[in-house]
């Protein structure tokens, strides 16, 4: 197998820049550590991720991604930026994330565009390459792997920080069978600068946060307006929730909002798949109760609100009224 010139991590920290990505970095997969593992396991024993049953399967899978992806020998771990330029004027409000197209098609667009400059970048030749992207879509601890590969530190919120973008981000991970010396010279010499930040003593989120669901070292998603208007698929929104929603329909931002990393970083997206439409800006409570299937899908048919889908988005009008 006759290796390539091996490129220095800028290089191909630059080349993910080049494509969107605000930040990237490389780790090699292993198990979860024990400690944190243990915190994921008691946060669904103490019932703080209300009925999300998903995350209570898969375990061996979520604890080692080895098993996830066989053959894996690093983690090219990364996020995209995805903070409006321009605010939706309507009283119906959306978290910034679902403005544009569904993150889960871009994100995944984008590393395969990725996965395809490594292999023709990086590869050695003879080498039978082979990569799996995920985003949000598998067992996969992502926040965890994040902080593994350098790129951030977990707020107090519970959000992904990446120092100089703030918490607007939405991660991807790209799973490969091609061993990390071939994707550095220097083998995973990422920067820990960010492992070692933290939010020291600012409680501004907590503060923010309407309805209370930010606990020290967790998030009780049965007080979370973004899992109650987004994942709860009963009928109603908890009385005790639903008068916190001032107007939020579609997840919830207060956190970030009065976060200090994004009031000074937050810049807009650069990329062209989170743009909003007009009709989306303008949007407001009463045409959600009066729209129809085909005004839904012409607004959401490619974006990540289809997962409430618009009786779930109705839910969330009314019980804003109540």
């Amino acid at each position: 197998m006759a290796a390539r010139t091996r490129l220095p991590l800028q290089t191909l920290i630059a080349e993910a820049q080049s494509l969107g990505f605000c930040a990237v970095g490389i780790t090699e997969p292993h198990e979860v550590d024990a400690s944190e593992w243990q915190r994921h396991e008691e946060w669904l024993e103490g019932g703080f991720a209300a009925d999300m049953d998903y995350l209570r399967q898969n375990k061996d899978l979520r604890q080692n991604p080895r098993l996830l992806f066989p053959g894996a020998q690093s983690m090219i771990v990364t996020a995209v930026n995805y903070y409006p330029a321009r605010r939706q004027q309507g009283d119906a409000r959306f978290a910034f994330y679902a403005y544009g197209a569904d993150y889960h098609w871009v994100i995944k667009e984008y590393l395969g565009r990725l996965s395809s400059w490594i292999e023709q970048t990086l590869v050695p030749e003879g080498f039978e390459y082979s990569a799996r992207a995920f985003t949000d879509s598998a067992p996969l601890m992502e926040r965890y792997w994040a902080v593994e590969a350098g790129i951030g530190f977990v707020g107090r919120n519970q959000l992904l920080i990446v120092p100089g973008v703030g918490s607007y981000v939405l991660l991807g991970t790209l799973i490969t069978n091609l061993p990390v010396e071939y994707l550095t010279e220097a083998g995973n010499d990422v920067s820990r600068q960010s492992m070692r930040l933290s939010c020291g003593s600012c409680q501004r989120c907590r503060e923010a946060c309407p309805s209370g669901a930010l606990c020290e070292g967790y998030v009780d998603a049965r007080r979370c307006i973004s899992y109650q208007t987004i994942e709860n698929r009963t009928d109603s929104i908890p009385s005790e929730v639903a008068q916190k929603l001032g107007g939020r329909v579609y997840g919830c931002d207060a956190c970030q909002e009065a976060c200090p990393w994004n009031v000074r970083f937050a810049r807009p997206t650069s990329i062209p798949e989170f743009k909003p439409l007009d009709d989306f800006l303008t949007l407001s409570r009463e045409e959600i109760e009066n729209m129809g299937s085909g005004d839904f899908k012409r607004l959401f048919g490619h974006s990540a609100v289809k997962r409430a889908g618009l009786k779930g988005l109705k839910r969330n009008v009314r019980s804003s009224k109540d």
